[in-house]
């Protein structure tokens, strides 16, 4: 008899392993409910660039190209000069502070992309404009890119400005030193 109750034992346990083993029927699936609209798989980004509002006498052109730059305003100009001024003041401190301070300095001024470029870069002992000689002047300028000069005691110092639109703070995105003839 024990023979007998053996395999039946293992049979009953393989039932119950197998009915375990196995999902759900059809009728108590369920599938995921589906994103609603304000629900998205994709993370938001952190950031986001807007397109100024056009003016009513824009061509209807000109409001689907996201390209086409206005000439800077009398307010862009200003604030593209300011921010050049504050670069060029860090800029000319290279020899004046410690390494560290002046690179930690003038990363505030600079766009991420131009961050990139001067960071771990350990040469503002190297720098040969040491001050601010003159105003600054505008070379060029629209309301999201400027080009702006400023006189130094070595000549002047060209930086380029840009923001990503007409409303955000403007940062530097190069800076070419003044050249010394020699």
């Amino acid at each position: 008899m024990t023979p007998r109750r053996h395999p039946l034992a293992c049979v009953a346990m393989a039932i119950v392993l197998l009915a375990g083993c196995t999902g759900p029927g059809p009728e108590q699936q369920t599938s995921p409910p589906a994103p609603t609209a304000s629900e998205s798989t994709d993370p938001a980004p952190d950031w986001t660039y807007t397109t100024p509002t056009p003016e009513p006498e824009e061509s209807d052109a000109a409001q689907a190209d996201s390209l086409i730059d206005e000439e800077a305003d009398q307010d862009a100009r200003d604030g593209a000069a300011a921010a050049a001024t504050v670069t060029a003041e860090i800029w000319v401190q290279g020899s004046a502070l410690e390494q560290r301070e002046w690179q930690e300095r003038l990363m505030e001024t600079l766009t991420p992309i131009a961050q990139d470029s001067y960071r771990d870069r350990w040469w503002g002992y190297r720098v040969a404009e040491t001050e601010l000689t003159g105003e600054p002047e505008i070379v060029t300028a629209t309301m999201v890119s400027a080009t702006v000069t400023i006189p130094t005691n070595a000549g002047d110092l060209t930086l380029t400005l840009t923001r990503p639109t007409p409303t955000d703070q403007w940062l530097t995105s190069g800076i070419q030193p003044a050249t010394t003839e020699q």
